[in-house]
């Protein structure tokens, strides 16, 4: 349309399209500091000219085409990866500290120095056999060792306890989130299949996503609506679908128990919800379960980044230092009692039901029954067998290791992977920290551009109204002073 209502027309396009830009503008300042909000831009086009016989095309002003995100796929992709990488390091780290605190070396009052002063009151038995202070000190001295021992492997069996209670707790909240993306894949749908922009459901979509990579390695795909069309778990070649548009939803499980390897799941990651399966996994794997049969059958997830990923890994870590930690223990205690046994017929150590050591109840009673000397009637002032018990702490085993050089193995072991744990998570904090900042530069909100945006628009607008003002007087004039 040509005419003074074809240019009211186009005055009246563009005032909707710049009151459009203002408000977009408007939205992104408001959400300036909310955690995963991605800026929007309003798409204007120019609307199809008008052909006018013997002048040409005239235009016909403005239109929005869209609100758009800006956005960068590949950017958030890999912040994804290097979250879960972190997450995955930042967790193991934090368990072997954990450990590295029990096993308390190098330090006055660990292990190490315990056996020193074991040590030391043996060989001071064997100068001064005949003197009761010095059995009482063997005595308890040892008990101490002992209470040391069971203390610092009652820890380690805790610790080990706290990290299947936490790979539950995520389980659980890697099902509630997968539930959440489940339900907003709809929502995203019923908005995008309107001809809307879904753009705030797909910043959630984005940061459930970056959540969900925060315990487990995934990785997704999304259809022409961006609904999150697949889902896996675990390797991104090899990986467990657990969220499709046709196959629905299937939730996680975590191996659970008493004992290593169990027959029991937490259903979903709910510890309240116990369920007895078909094998034997070790504590703490991931599995999809079907309840089905009884009892259920299970198929084993493998998860390698995220928070769970690093609890399953420190889990490892731990168990295996704790085997080392009991097979040293057995070790002091074996050789001492074999060489305390051949000259008194008893145990110098004993254990309990429950794996606990402890020094002999007799001798605990009666310090003064301790035998120091050798032969079925040792003779007054034989202090040999105290001499060569003593003698055991620095004599080296098979792999060429005194009793204190395998304790520093094991916490030697744990304190380089826990440097590798710090260093490893240290490096990927900072990749993170690059491309939140990439991702941040290109989708955040930047205040001084939004507010020249709001000027800029503002004045569009202003003009806009200013034209409608002009056309008005002109058909004022037009009708009613021309006499048309």
């Amino acid at each position: 349309m040509t005419g003074l209502f074809g240019t009211l027309g186009t005055a009246t396009r563009g005032m909707n399209a710049n009151q459009n830009a203002l408000q977009t503008s408007g939205h992104n300042i408001s959400n300036m500091n909310t955690d995963g909000y991605s800026r929007q831009r309003v798409r204007m086009q120019t609307e199809q000219p008008y052909l006018m016989a013997g002048v040409g095309t005239l235009g016909t002003g403005v239109r929005t085409a869209g609100v758009e995100r800006i956005t960068d796929s590949f950017i958030r992709t890999q912040t994804q990866g290097a979250y879960s990488k972190f997450r995955f390091y930042e967790q193991k780290s934090h368990a072997l500290g954990q450990l590295e605190q029990y096993m308390n070396e190098p330090s006055e009052t660990g292990m190490i120095k315990q056996m020193s002063v074991m040590h030391d009151s043996w060989a001071k038995l064997g100068s001064n056999p005949e003197l009761g202070t010095s059995k009482t000190l063997v005595v308890e001295n040892s008990n101490s060792f002992t209470d040391m021992v069971n203390q610092t492997g009652k820890q380690i069996g805790e610790l080990q306890g706290e990290m299947i209670d936490n790979i539950e707790k995520n389980a659980l909240d890697f099902n509630e989130k997968v539930k959440e993306l489940e339900i907003l894949n709809g929502q995203i749908y019923d908005l995008a299949s309107q001809g809307g922009t879904p753009n705030d459901l797909l910043d959630r979509r984005d940061s459930l996503l970056k959540d969900l990579s925060g315990l487990a390695d995934i990785s997704s795909t999304t259809d022409m609506y961006g609904r999150v069309s697949s889902l896996k778990i675990g390797n991104k070649t090899t990986g467990t679908e657990i969220l499709s548009l046709d196959g629905g939803r299937k939730e996680i499980s975590v191996v659970t128990g008493e004992n290593d390897p169990s027959n029991t799941i937490s259903l979903g990651g709910n510890a309240q919800n116990k369920v007895t399966i078909d094998g034997d996994l070790p504590l703490g794997t991931i599995v999809l379960a079907d309840t089905s049969t009884n009892p259920a059958t299970v198929t084993e997830v493998d998860v390698e980044e995220g928070q769970i990923g690093g609890y399953q890994e420190a889990n490892k870590e731990v168990k295996a230092r704790l085997d080392e930690f009991q097979t040293f223990v057995k070790s002091v205690a074996d050789t001492i009692n074999g060489a305390y046994r051949a000259e008194s017929g008893e145990d110098f150590f004993t254990f309990d039901a429950d794996g606990k050591i402890s020094v002999n109840q007799t001798l605990r009673d009666n310090p003064n029954k301790l035998v120091v000397g050798k032969g079925a009637n040792p003779e007054a002032g034989d202090g040999s067998l105290a001499t060569e018990i003593g003698g055991l702490f620095t004599k080296k085993d098979a792999d060429g290791l005194t009793f204190a050089e395998r304790y520093n193995s094991i916490v030697t072991k744990n304190g380089i992977s826990k440097q590798q744990a710090d260093n490893t998570a240290s490096s990927q904090l900072t990749v993170l920290n690059q491309l939140e900042y990439k991702n941040e530069s290109i989708s955040g909100v930047n205040i001084n551009e939004e507010v020249s945006d709001v000027m800029r628009f503002s004045q569009a607008f202003q003009a806009n109204a200013r034209i409608i003002q002009t056309v008005s007087e002109m058909l004022d004039t037009l009708i009613n002073r021309t006499g048309v």
